[in-house]
């Protein structure tokens, strides 16, 4: 039998899916598709089932050459064996007519792993999967443009260094030459925590949550000064495993919004501590306060609430959801004209 006869054979066995709303796709472990329902093919703009089967899943929905990979299309086949597991994942497909879709993928292996079922909804109507999923592209778009700024300023900062070294060995050391070495120091000190939260790391690290907490206190300081508010620390010296990127991403918004919101010449108190079974993270401003009808939307997408100005009303979804990743939970006590406490809880194992 041709391999051609042998997909034809195996859209025979999956007709079942015929019947279901959503696409359907499957796929072998050579990312073959060995099946597609009437709605994959419709919706991707084919006119046959025979113009999709026995092609690279990638090649049709992706119109790309290889398998899918980083952050922003995670392979579903590849995230399978890492879980050993069912997975979701979002991605953007590619119609026949390259017209962009976002979809959210529900991937099970099946055939004891040597075939991949994937049920594919097409999300551009869901608001909140769909905008938090443009979000990461975007923050993954500017992980990538901050490791090229990187190098394009590493690398002057290090030919700056050289010179010195050179400059120094037939000069002697001056006042003047250790001003210059301080500044090159300072700018590669602040682009070495920027790329903090470009990398994506593969797996946990062991996080230090003060440092990390002084290094975006110290990033935001020249915002706070322009805003004249100051921003005051109380931390305890905690560790947790986790992303160093997300676990950033998450106190970063959070003094953020807090400065956003203050009034000059107040303050914001950020505050960690640990306790036997879990870590919290506080920050507390004094600004207009949350009116109580809608502390239930905060976390929502596109919230802003009557006294934000700034900021696309992303920051706080994203804080939640990363929160929620690592099992842990926010808790919000906010009064009008007083000000308002975000405290994060994350259970340590």
């Amino acid at each position: 039998m041709t391999p051609k006869g042998e997909y034809l054979f195996s859209m025979e066995e999956f007709s079942i899916f015929e019947e279901i709303e959503e696409q359907v796709v499957i796929i072998d472990r050579n990312y073959r598709i060995v099946y597609a329902n009437e709605r994959y093919i419709k919706e991707n703009g084919y006119g046959s089932k025979e113009e999709v089967i026995g092609k690279p899943c990638y090649l049709i929905s992706h119109k790309r050459e290889s398998p899918c990979e980083g952050e922003c299309h995670p392979c579903p086949l590849k995230e399978i064996e890492k879980r050993k597991g069912a997975v979701n994942v979002i991605h953007t497909h590619y119609t026949h007519d390259n017209r962009e879709t976002p979809v959210e993928i529900c991937a099970f292996p099946i055939n004891k792993g040597e075939r991949i079922l994937q049920i594919i909804k097409n999300i551009k109507n869901d608001k909140e999967k769909f905008y938090l999923f443009s979000l990461s592209q975007k923050l993954s778009s500017i992980g990538f443009l901050a490791l090229g700024i990187a190098h394009q300023i590493n690398t002057p900062l290090a030919t700056i260094n050289l010179a010195l070294d050179e400059l120094e060995r037939k000069l002697g050391k001056t006042e003047e030459t250790e001003t210059i070495r301080n500044a090159v120091k300072t700018c590669k000190d602040t682009i070495d925590k920027l790329l903090l939260f470009a990398r994506k790391r593969q797996g946990s690290d062991l996080v230090d949550l003060k440092k990390a907490v002084e290094d975006v206190v110290e990033l935001l300081k020249v915002y706070a000064k322009e805003r004249k508010v100051k921003i005051e620390t109380r931390l305890d010296s905690l560790y947790m495993l986790g992303d160093e990127s997300d676990i950033r991403h998450v106190i970063l918004n959070l003094v953020l919004n807090a400065i956003q919101v203050s009034p000059e010449g107040q303050k914001v108190e950020v505050e960690l501590k640990g306790y036997e079974n879990e870590l919290v993270l506080i920050v507390r401003d004094y600004g207009e306060g949350i009116p109580p009808e809608d502390m239930d939307k905060i976390f929502i997408p596109f919230y802003q609430g009557k006294n934000k100005r700034e900021g696309s009303g992303l920051g706080l979804a994203i804080v939640n959801e990363i929160v929620k990743d690592y099992g842990g939970y926010i808790k919000v006590n906010s009064s009008e004209g007083k000000g308002s406490i975000f405290e994060v809880h994350i259970p340590l194992p």
